[in-house]
């Protein structure tokens, strides 16, 4: 009786006069210049919108998608598909909108409704139904997607229910004494974490590997969530996009001291189990919190009650996604209004007090709450979104504090990829055997090293009993590191690689599926299907520049050099400020033997990015005859930002006993051989430096 209204009842709806809340009674949108109308044929619902072409085609609706605030609806395409229309109803207000607030999207643009960003069977279904079967097929790029229910049924939650069913059909009395009244997958006596994950399957941002199966299980078995990246989350972790929750709430102090979902939501209905400050006040002490002292706010502003009172205006800030949808930050943070002046972070304080500067914020708040702050996390992570070279210690401290959330420490891991010093590499070796999956399958994707020290630490994790980790590993063992593995961890690879391989043709649909295969096949030494899956990739997305470098790096290794140069101008003409793009079209360019081309592409790659090591030290390469007190500049730069490679280390000491600069030389070759014992060309060029040392400076 609960779950019958609630929003996951109706979350998808076949179309009918009962279920569907939009006009369509002649009703019209104005959209890119064009006029969208929706009406009536008979008993069917009609919308008159822009198609894939850029004309205007009729489309009958299928379902409806959600109930409020907003009400979304699909039509059918060919191929199985059910596209989303990107014109929404809103509920509240009575109106037809367009859902998309960042701009509407050109029909060939990946995020036009009629592809595959707006896509139902890949993008929405697994969320919106029950036991949902995606049936996608590469091969033919169509779909045969099934459900057993179309909403989000008892069985989402529960699994399969006939022994629930028979059990309960029997008389009271009569029932036999089962666990958990013969449900399948447990709902009773979990964890506040248990219970999270459980809810996480759909109220989290993440990428999915495998249809959903059975309710329960390891969320990392069929899903890797999304860490707290830029673009989605801002450094301290706070929401910027969608998150569905999960994300927020695993950083809060509630997840970490076992507050379930179901502590504040009912678990059928999905309402709040009170209202305003009751709510919270069920477990905190409402004369210490919910009183003047704590919030320093009036009860009542200009005759009406204050939003400044309750909890979650400061403690649960939150924002519209899709235009009309309100939706709160569960993160449940205290206020930092420093963090905003030191890292450009929101603040619920200034939320409120738009047209207050900071420093008038900042200064109430000290007075209030006194000027201790206890250290951010988004400090460390916001230095290692910038890459800056201080920031490595801190972002080893916080990937090791397991008092920190887990989502925030595998976000710090993440960044300790693009660092190349010794305590990161350690930091993310010892992350393998970490307890927590997520820390485990993001240091599989950053641990450094060359074939044989890949082979050494990732060899166990193929055994892992997390699916998103094992497969994980299988990728970054492919090509050399496999060849070096025994007899007994071979089987175990081919398994894990198999799975790999299966979970990324499963995400075939979506551009990151055919971009991973394109990169797991040229590592295995297969160019001809590594080719053809990122040809894929920038089907369904024209603009996911990656593959599209990646694929000019493949063709140029196999000597189609004229096309590889075409794709990465035509790539840099998009974007012109993507350092990749340029770094690559400048390597390629200066091996076409195109060389003032190639400086001006590097240059433009260390200008869009100075931390990018390899610019700097390309250009160096590039410049080092004409300019070696630049190329000294340079490749001082990328030693300082790579000091674990040794060719940035001896190309910076060769310009150094060039630019007649010995003690630097020595200096920096004695850095190097210690560390490198095993190369020779920095034995011999040490030799060299000790030797002009020795007559005095005299000779090159």
């Amino acid at each position: 009786a609960a779950w019958r209204p609630s929003n996951h009842a109706r979350a998808m709806q076949v179309a009918n006069e009962k279920t569907v809340l939009g006009d369509f009674n002649g009703a019209t949108l104005e959209h890119r210049g064009k006029t969208w109308r929706f009406f009536r044929k008979a008993d069917r619902f009609v919308v008159s919108a822009e198609g894939p072409d850029g004309a205007m085609h009729d489309y009958e609706v299928a379902y409806t998608f959600g109930v409020a605030p907003l009400q979304q609806y699909l039509v059918p395409f060919p191929g199985g598909r059910l596209q989303a229309l990107s014109a929404g109803w809103d509920v509240q207000q009575k109106r037809w909108f367009h859902v998309d607030p960042h701009g509407p999207a050109a029909p060939t643009d990946w995020l036009h409704w009629s592809r595959a960003a707006q896509n139902w069977n890949g993008m929405c279904a697994d969320c919106h139904s029950t036991n949902l079967q995606k049936g996608y097929d590469p091969d033919s790029d169509s779909y045969r997607t099934t459900w057993s229910e179309v909403s989000v049924g008892c069985e989402a939650c529960h699994g399969p229910s006939s022994l629930h069913v028979a059990w309960a059909e029997k008389p009271e009395g009569k029932r036999p004494k089962v666990e958990n009244a013969a449900l399948v997958t447990r709902t009773s006596r979990l964890t506040g974490q248990e219970l999270a994950d459980r809810c996480a399957t759909c109220h989290a941002r993440r990428a999915q590997f495998a249809d959903q199966g059975v309710a329960g299980g390891e969320l990392l078995d069929r899903y890797l969530p999304v860490l707290l990246s830029t673009g989605l989350f801002h450094p301290d972790g706070q929401v910027l996009d969608e998150d569905f929750e999960w994300q927020a709430f695993s950083q809060s102090k509630m997840y970490a001291f076992g507050v379930r979902c179901t502590d504040c939501h009912d678990a059928h209905s999905g309402k709040h189990l009170a209202e305003g400050n009751a709510l919270c006040t069920r477990c905190h002490q409402a004369d210490a919190y919910d009183a003047p002292s704590h919030h320093f706010h009036k009860a009542e502003w200009e005759g009406k009650p204050s939003a400044a009172v309750l909890c979650v205006s400061c403690h649960m800030p939150g924002q519209n996604y899709m235009v009309v949808h309100f939706r709160r930050d569960h993160s449940i943070r205290v206020p930092r209004p420093d963090l905003t002046a030191s890292l450009g972070v929101p603040n619920a304080c200034s939320g409120c007090h738009a047209d207050k500067p900071l420093s008038w914020v900042q200064a109430r708040y000290d007075v209030w709450y006194g000027k201790t702050r206890k250290p951010s996390a988004g400090t460390a992570i916001a230095a290692g979104r910038r890459g800056a070279p201080g920031a490595e210690p801190a972002l080893v401290k916080l990937a090791a504090d397991v008092l920190r959330p887990t989502v925030t420490r595998a976000t710090a891991l993440d960044l300790l990829g693009s660092y190349a010093g010794p305590k990161a590499a350690e930091a993310i070796a010892a992350a393998l055997v970490d307890p927590e999956p997520l820390i485990r399958a993001t240091a599989v994707r950053q641990v450094p090293g060359d074939a044989p020290t890949l082979a050494r630490l990732l060899t166990p994790l193929l055994g892992d009993p997390i699916r998103a980790v094992r497969s994980q590993a299988a990728a970054r063992l492919a090509g050399a590191p496999a060849r070096l593995l025994a007899e007994p961890a071979r089987k175990a690879y081919d398994t894990a690689l198999a799975e790999q391989i299966q979970g990324q043709r499963y995400m075939s649909d979506l551009p990151s599926g055919p971009f991973n295969l394109g990169n797991l096949y040229a590592a295995l030494g297969r160019p001809v299907d590594a080719e053809r899956e990122y040809r894929r990739a920038l089907k369904l997305d024209d603009q996911l520049f990656m593959a599209l470098t990646n694929l000019a790096t493949l063709l140029a290794g196999r000597g189609q050099l004229e096309e590889a140069e075409q794709l990465l101008r035509q790539a840099h003409q998009q974007q012109p400020r993507q350092p990749g793009i340029a770094l690559n079209l400048g390597l390629l360019l200066a091996e076409r033997g195109n060389m003032v081309e190639a400086e001006q592409m590097l240059r433009a790659a260390l200008a869009a990015d100075p931390q990018l090591a390899p610019a700097a030290f390309n250009l160096a390469v590039l410049v080092g005859q004409r300019s070696p007190a630049e190329a000294m500049a340079l490749t001082r730069r990328a030693t300082e930002l790579r000091p674990e490679d040794p060719r940035y280390a001896w190309t910076f000491a060769y310009y150094q006993s060039r630019a007649g600069d010995l003690a630097g030389a020595a200096a920096t070759l004695e850095r190097l051989v210690a560390a490198h014992p095993e190369d020779q060309n920095a034995r011999a060029l040490q030799a060299e430096v000790r030797e002009r040392q020795r007559r005095g400076g005299r000779g090159r």
